[in-house]
């Protein structure tokens, strides 16, 4: 018989987190509150789903999970739309997508864990091609920030997995190309965001009129916010994006800066939990999982909050829990299932 157990320093960050997101929401946007509610409930499930089924369980069939996301990614290239020059999406109805890059995030971090721990005399090329196969595809998309949250998960595992020397040569490399990478395989438009970032008032009503509305918004909520659907850069639609990549400056133009501070300390919670976690597991593979899901979601977390400040180049990279969309909801609630079932697996006290 299946019973559930709940981690609580995980549960509640989540909850409080996603109840701010849905607030925040129907302040700026509330016609998108009820499919909001409905991504709400398909993540609650998932998240429930994916604790009975239990960590272990997914963890045995890797290799099949594998090849099924690698199909999952290619299907945008032939099913998929063309959105804003991208094939990131499959339209299921009129008012309805899914975005496969964001929703095999959790079980490829898993392919990567079980792959590096099962395989005593893995070499680095082998775990090289395993991890950039995936990635390649997504950046083919082109999907940049998706691809780089997933390169973070997964190079997490493969630090813990080759000799110091290895590492040491992998940055070396990747300061040798990062020229070449910038020349030949990013995009115009990448390539004008990563310009943008270093000075957005070149071309403040063009590409640097995200980040430039981003920090006005950011700005004019002082310390307490001017409330909830009082924000006129928000309201009025100044601010693009508000309710999905922006949507912390809609936080804190309507909660000012201690309802951002309590966005952060609520991260920060969520963060440590899962670390700890890490720490405690007796199982490799779980544990490993554990301190990927730290490393992807604190990246995930410091890049949307950053662009939002004008801390780092803006990317299509949303906040967990709190950015508008079912596909990274669930994605999001998955990993957690995930890391909610190995802490309850051992430390049933905690349920």
């Amino acid at each position: 018989m299946f019973r559930l157990h709940f981690d609580w320093w995980l549960v509640l960050p989540i909850f409080f987190l996603s109840i701010t997101g849905l607030l925040t929401l129907r302040g700026i946007s509330p016609e998108f509150v009820p499919a909001q509610i409905g991504f709400m409930f398909a993540a609650i499930l998932a998240f429930l789903g994916v604790t009975l089924v239990g960590h272990r369980l997914i963890f045995s069939f890797h290799w099949t999970i594998y090849v099924l996301c690698i199909i999952f990614l290619i299907t945008p290239f032939f099913l998929g739309v063309r959105s804003r020059g991208a094939h990131r999406w499959i339209q299921v109805s009129e008012t309805f997508s899914i975005q496969p890059s964001e929703l095999v995030k959790p079980l490829l971090l898993a392919t990567f864990v079980q792959l590096a721990v099962s395989a005593r005399r893995l070499r680095p090329l082998q775990l090289i091609s395993v991890g950039l196969l995936p990635i390649a595809i997504v950046f083919r998309q082109p999907d940049l920030g998706t691809a780089l949250v997933i390169l973070v998960g997964w190079f997490t595992v493969f630090l813990s997995k080759v000799p110091i020397k290895v590492v040491l040569f992998s940055f070396l490399l990747l300061l040798v190309l990062i020229i070449p990478i910038y020349q030949f395989l990013l995009l115009d438009y990448q390539k004008d965001r990563l310009r943008t970032f270093i000075n957005p008032y070149s071309d403040p009503l063009g590409k640097g009129y995200h980040v430039i509305q981003s920090l006005i918004a950011v700005g004019s909520g002082g310390l307490f916010g001017r409330g909830l659907g009082h924000g006129p850069q928000s309201n009025l639609r100044f601010l693009p994006e508000r309710h999905t990549d922006f949507i912390f400056a809609s936080i804190g133009e309507s909660f000012g800066f201690v309802g951002s501070s309590v966005i952060v300390l609520l991260f920060l919670v969520l963060v440590r939990r899962i670390y700890q976690v890490s720490q405690i597991s007796s199982d490799p593979a779980a544990s490993l999982y554990c301190l990927a899901t730290v490393a992807l979601l604190g990246f995930q977390i410091c890049v949307n909050i950053g662009m939002n400040l004008g801390l780092t180049p803006v990317t299509g990279i949303t906040l967990p829990f709190l950015s508008y969309g079912g596909s990274s909801l669930l994605s999001v609630s998955v990993m957690l299932g995930l890391i909610n079932s190995i802490s309850t697996s051992r430390h049933p006290a905690l349920s």
